[in-house]
């Protein structure tokens, strides 16, 4: 069909490996875009990010530092300078540079923008005689601006002019995206890829070692000494809640983000490969399951935004949960049933920023997940009488939407409120 190659680009264009949280890395990009053009040496760092930004990334373990926190992903950003690595751009660094970032790190000045935009960041670096200023806006890794001095070197706009134009999910339904899983060409299927290997990984090491919280781990060990059971149930959650350990703890492994999140790539990938190893599902099957629970999540991102005060997780566990449904040999209704009973279950868990207890939240959306998965392969679903669950899945996920940009407008600031003070109550305790 026509309609399967745009599909397919849509695809690759929001399934991408992203190494560390992305909202740290997406400061990195910023502030390596206006490092990659300033003439001289920098003497000063000045960062100004969206709330969604500040609360996403102020938690969070940038790799192979052993810090926490946007300061010391925007100095490490400038001090490397290499923007064309996109969200990979904290891939790799010497021990000299990381020690030069710590010390612009100290002086960096990080401001909240109170504008409008979920994702925006702006990075001004100076050298003394010149100033660079890069500017991050609508998706992680897009460079909406680029200026030194006075001089505008870039501004693109999504869709306009000689920007790239992205490929909209708005014009697809669910039924076009499990047209295309189930009836794509295997061969052109295959060629993408969709995290089984690096979200494989991450989860094995994270199963490994103590990391973060080992949520993952002390699961695994439960499963090993009989006090959980040895089933996809409980694999998936092992899987994913190692890997997220591993992750928010700073782990140098790249995983394949989702939309812009590694956490929610994570979420859809390794329940929907816990179940394949269970039900010993062919690489094919496999392939379909994941692609699948790649746009069932990027359809719902679609509706609600790519930064919200809901648990991204939740969108991504729908997506697991109908890739799990397709390896169960389940048909379309059964994974309209698998979205609607994830919406039901969890629609009301909150974002407080990406963290070492992600792990847990990931664990709690993946056990869900499964659940929803058996209970829609069976045909049991969710009443269309229950809350904002309708007959119509797509009436269903707009509901979600407006239930988060209505009545949770303020959840987000109110969050972020709670975040600054603790933070600041904590910085004025290291100082007595």
């Amino acid at each position: 069909m026509r309609h399967f190659s745009e599909i397919q680009a849509l695809l690759k264009q929001e399934v991408v490996p992203a190494l560390g949280c992305t909202e740290p890395a997406s400061v990195a990009l910023a502030t390596a875009y206006a490092a990659s053009i300033l003439p001289g040496q920098i003497t000063s760092i000045q960062v100004n990010v969206s709330p969604s930004i500040y609360k996403n990334g102020m938690g969070v373990g940038i790799p192979n530092t052993g810090f926490i926190g946007l300061e010391i992903a925007a100095a490490l950003g400038a001090v490397c300078a290499n923007p064309h690595k996109e969200l990979e751009v904290l891939e790799d660094f010497s021990p000299e540079q990381l020690e030069a970032g710590k010390i612009l790190a100290a002086g960096l000045e990080l401001g909240v923008n109170p504008g409008d935009d979920k994702i925006y960041v702006e990075a001004i670096l100076s050298d003394g005689k010149h100033r660079a200023r890069a500017v991050i806006r609508w998706r992680h890794s897009w460079l909406y601006r680029l200026e030194l001095d006075d001089d505008v070197l870039k501004n693109q706009i999504i869709g306009e002019g000689s920007a790239p134009k992205l490929i909209s999910a708005s014009k697809y339904r669910l039924q076009d995206y499990y047209d295309f899983c189930t009836q794509v060409d295997y061969d052109s299927l295959k060629q993408i890829d969709l995290g089984g290997y690096l979200n494989r990984k991450i989860a094995d090491f994270g199963l490994s070692d103590k990391m973060g919280m080992s949520v993952g781990k002390m699961i695994m060990q439960q499963i090993h000494e009989g006090l959980l059971g040895d089933d996809i149930h409980h694999l998936a959650m092992a899987f994913t809640a190692a890997a997220t350990d591993a992750r928010m703890s700073g782990c140098n492994l790249p995983v394949m983000s989702n939309t812009g999140s590694g956490n929610q790539g994570l979420c859809i990938t390794l329940p929907i490969i816990a179940a394949a190893e269970k039900l010993s599902s062919s690489p094919e099957q496999l392939q379909r399951a994941l692609a699948f629970g790649h746009l069932v999540n990027v359809h719902i991102k679609d509706k609600i935004g790519l930064l919200s005060s809901l648990c991204g997780c939740i969108s991504a566990s729908a997506g697991a949960a109908s890739g799990i449904v397709l390896l169960l040999g389940g048909d379309y209704i059964k994974t309209e049933y698998a979205i609607k009973n994830m919406i039901g279950n969890t629609a009301g868990m909150i974002c407080d920023g990406a963290k070492g207890g992600c792990s847990l939240k990931v664990a709690t959306n993946t056990s869900a997940a499964v659940q929803a998965a058996l209970l829609a392969n069976m045909g049991s679903c969710v009443s269309s009488q229950d809350g904002i669950i309708t007959d119509d899945i797509d009436e269903t996920i707009q509901n979600l939407a407006v239930f988060i940009k209505n009545g949770l407008q303020n959840a987000d600031k109110t969050i972020l409120n709670i975040m600054m003070n603790k933070n600041n109550n904590n910085k004025e305790a290291n100082h007595v």
